[in-house]
């Protein structure tokens, strides 16, 4: 009998260590618009951008394809990978599964006992106000106002989201990210309106209604689709040639 080589479950570990690597490194890379939507991907090029073997590149970009940041064009030998572009269709699709995820969160913390629901209820107006205040002020900054968006939202999730469900949002997450990155480039103070829907979500959670609170996040990112969407005919859809 051969006795196991112990060396073969480090070298899988390395191998899973640098698909996780080049995986984190092109979503970021996608989600930030680094490269754009439509943009073609060629396998040596991302290898040689990365500074990483076509191995784990090719694993990480098999994932993102599931996760449909990245879709195949053509069929046969004429297939290649794209950037998935950002439309009209696809922004409602990911809006509407982030306010179900999101939705089912803001639920749960509006069940959270008087004690930290209270200390949430006022991390979430102080964020909320500094987004109004960021979205107000001249010159712009949508950097900043994208940032405490992102803030208010992730407040309620951390607050009340079991390990499950955080780990599905924020596996998902990232690809409302790619919409919402346009959303605030875009739209101007007309990203107001969210604030408002903020204040629904704030109320609810602080009156402790659970149907409220998911009704309120759920309605903020159909709404949020609808505005991006108005955006997005406006501007024309990115990277569908």
């Amino acid at each position: 009998m051969v006795a196991p080589d112990p060396a073969v479950p480090s070298r899988r570990a390395a191998r899973r260590e640098l698909v996780t690597q080049a995986y984190e490194r092109l979503r970021r890379l996608i989600v930030t618009g680094e490269m754009a939507p439509g943009t073609r991907i060629v396998e040596v090029d991302i290898a040689a951008r990365l500074n990483m073997s076509r191995t784990p590149i090719r694993s990480a970009l098999h994932i993102l394809q599931k996760e449909g940041y990245i879709q195949a064009a053509g069929k046969g030998r004429q297939s290649r990978l794209t950037i998935t572009p950002l439309t009209q269709d696809d922004a409602f699709e990911v809006f509407t599964i982030v306010g179900d995820i999101e939705g089912l969160a803001a639920r749960w913390a509006a069940g959270l006992p008087a004690g930290p629901r209270g200390a949430l209820v006022q991390e979430l107006e102080r964020i909320n106000d500094a987004m109004r205040q960021s979205a107000t002020r001249s010159p712009r900054d949508p950097a900043e106002t994208l940032r405490l968006d992102c803030d208010f939202h992730r407040a309620y999730v951390e607050a009340a989201a079991g390990p499950r469900l955080l780990a599905l949002h924020r596996a998902f997450k990232p690809q409302a990210d790619r919409y919402v990155q346009l959303y605030y480039m875009t739209l101007g103070t007309e990203v107001l309106v969210s604030t408002q829907e903020h204040e629904q979500i704030i109320r609810a959670i602080a009156d402790g209604d659970p149907i409220a609170a998911r009704h309120a996040v759920q309605s903020n990112w159909e709404n949020a689709a609808g505005r991006l969407n108005k955006s997005i005919a406006r501007f024309g859809e990115q990277g569908r040639w």
